[in-house]
């Protein structure tokens, strides 16, 4: 393992849109509400009546942690063309859209008149938007359609055929090579460094449910080279497309129920959900020179294929901290019951049982309330963390009404948050401390350990 990373992180600015969660302060109280913000999915992405799944024994979901309206932005202050067509590709605009917010939440604004020191790291996966289906139709889909019709009418006149042709493409929006390119994920980060007069590296990152960490990962090492004085880490999940979630549902275990509660043994499986989350990250000795605001401190990471409680002790290991003063696991809680019992049983066996007058973990999982939002998951739960850390709260999640069974056990220090508490630290030495556990389909794991602001003594 490696040793004690130096230098910790601040997250001193801070945005998101999420299901019902128009900014932070929304999401805050969606949260501490105990509100789920899953909706039915309207007739563009549900299931037509005798439809068939594209994989047999797989359930389609029927809910989903939705944006709604709240992905149709566009950036007031943005100096790129906007290409004003049904070809354009609009997670650009909504990923500026909360690098911006994040900004603004930490006292900056874009456009600086001098270039910042500064960097971005973005996770995101280009899905099927209409940037690409708009490029793909003008050129693959207009040829495969011709082609079968001329396979299946050989003798149709050419002529006819062209002007087929023809119709097929004045039907569609206008290809424009800017939009197309847009649709490129690494071109979201350039666009949004250049709007941010970042002059620092720009990069877009796939890690799957990991992304947000990854990024995360990814700022911290550019403050802590000196490549940076100032980083935006952000992650999204757009829309989702009924094609792109029938082709998910052949991988990911999906519930076809209307909610869930994490971490209940009488879950069927995930409901996906969209949205992103941005944060403006500085060195901590810098925030506090500046006198930013400080939502919490980045103490360490971990990221591999070893089981949780080992991704676990290796980040508690780098952070250098006692893993008994950590008193918030803001877990995956993804809805797969096998799943939940071995992220609950690798906290069990990292804090061991619980004695009399011992410390308490609790537990939660914000995708109840927005969905299990894939590439942008870890970032909603690291907000989800930050926000509870600067409000010195235990939050809840959405309440379960059978706990996995090892959590029923008395013995058990890790509890179930299904109502908020006071977040007490039993000693006023020890800063409160929490950690975000994220696991991704393809058995890849995450640990991040969080504390909250220094004391007025320490900003002294």
């Amino acid at each position: 393992m490696d040793g004690v990373e130096a230098c910790p992180i601040a997250i001193v600015g801070v945005s998101c849109r999420f299901a019902g969660a128009p900014d932070p302060g929304a999401f805050w109280r969606l949260v501490m509400h105990r509100e789920s913000a899953l909706v039915p999915f309207g007739a563009d992405r549900a299931l037509a009546p005798g439809a068939r799944n594209l994989f047999p024994g797989r359930i389609y979901p029927t809910h989903g942690g939705l944006l709604g309206d709240l992905y149709a932005c566009v950036p007031r202050d943005i100096t790129f063309p906007r290409q004003i067509n049904a070809g354009e590709n609009q997670d650009l605009y909504f990923a500026v859209q909360l690098a911006f917010d994040a900004l603004a939440d930490a006292g900056m604004r874009p456009h600086a008149p001098e270039p910042e020191r500064g960097t971005v790291r973005f996770g995101y996966a280009p899905p099927f938007s209409t940037s690409t289906m708009n490029w793909l139709q003008h050129t693959f889909f207009v040829d495969q359609t011709m082609d079968i019709l001329q396979r299946s009418f050989r003798t149709a006149p050419a002529e006819s055929l062209n002007e087929v042709r023809a119709k097929l493409v004045e039907s569609l929006p206008a290809p424009d090579a800017a939009s197309f390119l847009s649709g490129a994920g690494h071109r979201i980060a350039d666009w949004i460094a250049r709007e941010c007069s970042f002059s620092g590296g720009a990069t877009t990152l796939d890690a799957g449910a990991l992304s947000g960490i990854a990024a995360l990962r990814a700022a911290m090492d550019d403050l802590r080279s000196g490549r940076a004085d100032i980083a935006l880490a952000g992650a999204l999940t757009p829309p989702l497309s009924r094609a792109l979630l029938e082709g998910l549902s052949g991988e990911i275990p999906f519930s076809d129920a209307a909610d869930f509660a994490p971490f209940d043994r009488d879950a069927k499986g995930t409901i996906p959900g969209e949205g992103g989350a941005f944060f403006v990250l500085k060195r901590e000795a810098d925030a506090l020179r500046a006198h930013d605001r400080i939502y919490a401190l980045v103490r360490a990471t971990a990221c591999g294929s070893s089981p949780m409680d080992e991704m676990l002790a290796t980040a508690v290991e780098r952070a250098g901290t006692p893993l008994q003063s950590i008193q918030l696991i803001e877990g995956d809680g993804c809805g797969v019951p096998e799943l939940d019992a071995a992220e609950v049983q690798a906290g069990q066996r990292s804090w061991g049982e619980h004695r009399p007058g011992g410390p308490l973990v609790g537990l939660g999982s914000v995708k109840g309330n927005i969905g299990h939002c894939f590439r942008a998951s870890a970032a909603a739960a690291i907000l989800k963390t930050a926000l509870a850390l600067r409000r010195k709260v235990l939050p809840p999640q959405i309440p379960t009404e059978r706990p996995i069974e090892s959590l029923a056990n008395l013995g058990s220090s890790v509890y179930i948050l299904n109502e908020a508490r006071p977040w007490i630290t039993g000693d006023p030495s020890s800063p409160r401390r929490a950690v975000v556990l994220m696991g991704d389909f393809s058995d890849r794991r995450a640990a991040l350990v969080l504390e909250e602001e220094p004391t007025k003594e320490d900003r002294a």
